[in-house]
This record gives C-alpha cells, structure tokens and sequence, in this order.
C-alpha cells in the first residue's frame, strides 16, 4: 500500500475548581505591646507575648473571606496525516491540524473580564478638578488622566479572553535511504505547533475580602479597641462582588488577561544524517531549529514614561528628587482605606497613566502576544549497540537561543532581544552498561557451578555522565565602568573583577532609562559536571525466582556545581559565590525479588 491514512479528532472539556480558606477562622498576633506598657519596660521580657494572650489582648490579625472558582474552556483538534511511501527508499508525511479553543469562564462569573483605560470612574472628575487648582509644573492640567478600570464577566459576555477562533497546522516529513550508501538514511521534517491556555486569568477582586483586626486606636496600646471576646467590633467585612463595577479596587493594583489573546506558535524544523557504522553502532548528525512568536508577555501599564526618567549613566539625583517630590494629592479622601488617599504623595504618581492605581504594576495585562524566540542546535549521536556484554550512548549538541519576553525598561516600545535564560549552548551526555564478562556463558570462569556462578556472574556497571554549559548570569539596574571582567565561574572569592562596577549605595542609578543589558552570552554559571555510577548484581535464586541487588551513587565523585554570583553591587557578597546547586555524593541501596 502506497498510502497510509490516518485522521482523528482530540475534543476536551477542561476544568479547574479551587478552594482557598486561607484565615477563614481568624488569625491572632500578640507582641509584648499590651503587656510592655502596662509594666512600662523599655524592653520586652519573655513571656509577654503570651501574657497578652491570656489577657486575651490580641496586637493584630486577621478575617479572611475568600471566593471559591470553578473554571472552565473547551478544546477541540482534527487531524489527518498521509504516510505517502512513493518507492521503497523515499516516504513522504504530510498531516494537517484543526485546533479551535473557547475562552476561559468562571461558572458564576466572579472574576474580571478586562480593563478599560478610557472607563470614567466614580473619582475622575473629582480628581482632575482638584488637579488643575494646583497642576505640577510636569504635566499640565490638561493632560491629567484619572479614567480606566475594570469591568467583570457578564452572564452575556462570560469568557475573560477572545482567543483564536481557529488555527491550521501544517506538518511535513520525509526519510529518504540512498541506494548507493548502505546503512545511510537522510530524514527531516517541518511543521507549525500552536500553544494553548486552557484554563488561564481568572481574576477574583472584589469577591474575597478581609477585615483587618484594629487592636488599639491610633497605635497606642492603652485602650484596647479589640479583644480576643470581641475582635471585630464593628463586623466582618464582606466581598462586594462585581457591585462596584468599574471602581474595584481603586487605589490599589489590579491585573486583567488582554481581550485579545493570541495563540503562541511554534515553526519547528529538523534534518539529520544517520549511518551504520560497522555492525553494530550507529552515527547520527542534525540539525534542529525553530522560531517562536506571540509569546505571552504580562505588561506594566502604569509605569513612568521614559521622557521623565534619566538618560545619565550616572546617578541623576536632581532626576531622583524631582520625582520624589511630595505634591498634593488630588485623590486626597476620595480613595479611603488605600495608600492614595492621603493629602500628598509623590509627583511620579501624577505622571503614570492610571495614577488612580497604586505605583509600578498598579495596573498589568497578562497575555499580550508581543514576544517571540528563535533556536537552533547542531546534534551529534553514537551508539552502540548491545552485543559483547557492552551498549554505549554519547550525544553531543551545540546550540544558541535567543528570545524577547520582557522588556528592559516598562516604557520601552520594544522587547529585549537578549540570549535566553534557558540557554546551554553545549551539552555532552554519554550513558552506558557493561556486563562484566565472568560467569555461565562469559569468557572467565564460563564453566563456574551453579553457586559459583551466582557469587561470580550477573554483575552489571551503569554510568551517566553529564557535561553541560553554565546559565546566563543576570544583572540589575548598575553602573558598570567598562573593561574586562576577568570572569571565572568557579572562584568562589571573586567570580569577576567588582572594581568594574559602582558599589557605593548613595551613587546608585535610581528614576533612569536603563540600557545595561540583563544578560550576556560570555557570562555563564558553574557548568554541570556529574557522573552518575550504579552497580547491578542478578541472582537466580531458583528457576522461577531471582534477586536483584542495587547499588546506586548519585553524584559519584561528589563534584560541587556552584550557584551563580551575587550581582548586588550594594552586597558584602558582590561577586561571590555563596551556594551549590546541586547535592553531595548519595547512596542508594535496593533490593528486588521477580518471581
């Protein structure tokens, strides 16, 4: 038959239901506060916390009401393939996928469906007419901005995202064995592979809520306002639900799923060599490649724009002042119960696009399809084959990823192009077993009796070795001086040259553009280094009956592979290495009976 046909369909129905009590029966602090006033000490004695305790005079706590969620999406794929075997030595594989996905609901709908920054909100107008009677010489009043916010799942519109409506996966393949090279097979393949989320963002303000225990009126420990008989004197607070619509935590931080989420996908392609090397090993060649995109990035919304912030390569402290500067604050008393409702806060705030939402994050989007990542490996494969008593793996592989998943500054248009956290550009991995050749049909003592044989015979040696590059070590936001950094991944004491970096902490960057990268390819960790060794003894007991006894080390040569640096410049620690990632040297001992 010159077609192999196959078609088929994956459908699912996919839910999640979660329960978090968390202080669903309250939650009780005593510090020696009460106790401490009382006998007037400078100090706290032992024992004054649970004197407060038996006084039944709590110094904090809590009451927490949490929301329950069930969620759920559906899922569903056709596919059909033709295994297409044109001539003997050539075959062709051509499938094409159908994936559809439904956004993801919440059964009652209590979670957030999205963010609108054009919303007017109960504190909008308020805010910009308390604004403009006293703008910062930054921002005219014209431009202050106090609209957007959130809107929840509505029994007719209940997904929290619009995902792809449908998507076309093409596949492709051939292997291919040249008649005038024996033992030589070419293969290769391409094909598109698209993400899927499931069940994914539900977000619940608003439906839990919790009441905080107020134990003494303005902090001072004299007149208890709670006790342990009374906690919650003026009630429990109980979750609002959807009731306020678009004011939902106003003053605080809120985070939502983008309305329009695409689908990540993935082209993956690979072409390899394979030949028969003498009768019993084979070697293998390859290369594999692929190229990411509409990565899922989460976006910080309410960020700072760079046009304020500092484009010195230096500490800017006039930069640093000017935004820290305490202004009025026109959300005074209209955002009670959150850090914005003060009379002042600082003049960064006015510039962010949702100051009505707390500082950096107050207001993030997850899934914006904006990044992507590219890959590509050369692969090496020997193997030998079991005979003699002996089998042999070693692989090889160099490879390079890069990526753009986040970026450098929240202001930034563009993503970071970066290599990939993820990134090992060599690996070697050799996995082997030897029968040592002793016992009943070896070559030493072949002719062992029975109890000879089981003393001598039935030994087995495992090994797995590892090598593997280093990850790319990460800095922060630092002023770096130039030169070389005299790298050297295993100097505990001094990984790099430190004099290459500000460490004083009153010099360093603060309210700037950054445009020292995270990352670098020559910068790496410690590489894995390990052998893995195990010895395997098999004892037929009887003819039906045989043990086997193991013994396995884990980390034979008890080689220590060392955490990256720390790359504080402020830290005692800068440039050291102060921990292992992996563990010592491990036994382990096993026994096994097969009847």
């Amino acid at each position: 038959m010159s077609h192999n046909l196959k078609f088929g369909a994956d459908i699912r129905k996919q839910i999640e239901s979660s329960n978090s009590f968390g202080n669903s029966s309250g939650q009780f602090t005593f510090r020696p506060d009460w106790t401490r006033a009382a006998s007037n000490a400078a100090n706290a004695r032992i024992g004054q916390d649970l004197a407060g305790m038996l006084l039944g005079l709590p110094t904090g706590g809590n009451f927490q009401i949490n929301a329950t969620r069930t969620n759920q999406s559906y899922y569903s794929a056709f596919f059909l393939q033709d295994d297409w075997r044109i001539r003997n030595n050539l075959t062709l594989n051509i499938g094409l996928r159908y994936e559809s996905e439904t956004g993801t609901t919440e059964r009652f709908n209590r979670t957030l469906a999205g963010f609108d920054p054009n919303a007017q909100n109960a504190v909008s107008t308020a805010a910009a007419a308390a604004y403009a009677a006293s703008p910062s010489a930054l921002l005219p009043a014209s431009a202050f901005n106090a609209r957007g916010g959130v809107y929840f799942a509505t029994p007719d519109k209940k997904t929290i995202y619009d995902p792809y409506k449908y998507s076309f996966s093409p596949r492709f393949g051939f292997s291919w064995q040249p008649g005038k090279f024996n033992g030589l097979v070419v293969r290769g393949g391409a094909g598109l592979f698209v993400g899927t989320y499931g069940t994914f963002g539900i977000q619940q303000p608003g439906f839990s809520r919790q009441t905080d225990l107020v134990s003494a009126a303005g902090g001072v420990f004299l007149t208890p306002v709670a006790t342990l008989s009374n906690p919650y004197p003026d009630g429990i607070l109980q979750p609002v639900g959807s009731s306020q619509g678009v004011n939902t935590f106003l003053g605080q931080s809120v985070r939502t799923v983008d309305r329009k989420l695409g689908s990540p996908q993935t082209w993956r392609w690979n072409f390899n060599i394979q030949k028969t090397v003498g009768k019993n090993a084979v070697f293998e060649i390859g290369y594999i490649g692929s190229d990411a995109t509409r990565i899922p990035e989460t976006r910080d919304l309410n960020f700072v724009p760079n046009q304020y912030l500092s484009t010195s390569p230096t500490r800017d402290q006039a930069t640093i002042t000017r935004l820290a500067t305490v202004v009025p604050n026109p959300f005074r008393g209209l955002l009670p119960g959150t850090a914005l409702n003060g009379n002042t806060f600082s003049q960064d705030n006015l510039l962010r696009a949702f100051p009505q939402f707390s500082g950096n994050g107050g207001v993030s989007v997850e899934g914006q399809a904006n990044g992507f990542s590219k890959f590509h490996m050369l692969q090496t494969r020997y193997e030998k084959r079991f005979s003699n008593g002996l089998q042999f793996l070693a692989n090889y592989q160099w490879s390079k990823m890069l990526e753009a998943t986040n970026r450098l500054n929240a202001g930034d248009s563009q993503l970071q192009y970066r290599v990939a956290g993820e990134d090992r550009p060599q690996r070697f991995v050799f996995s082997g077993s030897y029968e040592l050749p002793f016992g009943k049909g070896k070559t030493f003592m072949s002719n062992a009796g029975a109890w000879g044989n089981r003393l001598v015979g039935g030994w087995q040696l495992n090994t797995i070795y590892s090598l593997q590059s280093g990850g790319p070590i990460e800095f922060g936001n630092v002023i770096y001086y130039g030169g070389d950094l005299q790298w050297k991944d295993r100097n505990l004491p001094q990984v790099f040259d430190v004099t290459r970096f500000e460490r004083a902490a009153p010099l360093q960057l603060g309210s700037n553009v950054r445009t020292f990268p995270q990352a670098f390819p020559a910068y790496r960790g410690d590489m894995i280094n390990n052998i893995d060794i195990s010895m395997i003894k098999n004892v037929q007991i009887v003819e039906r009956i045989t043990a086997q006894l193991r013994v396995e080390s884990f980390n034979a040569f008890n080689h220590t592979i060392f955490n990256g640096p720390d790359t504080n410049p402020t830290s005692g620690n800068f440039g050291r290495i102060t921990s292992a990632s992996n563990l010592p040297r491990t036994y382990q001992l096993a026994l096994r009976l097969r009847w």
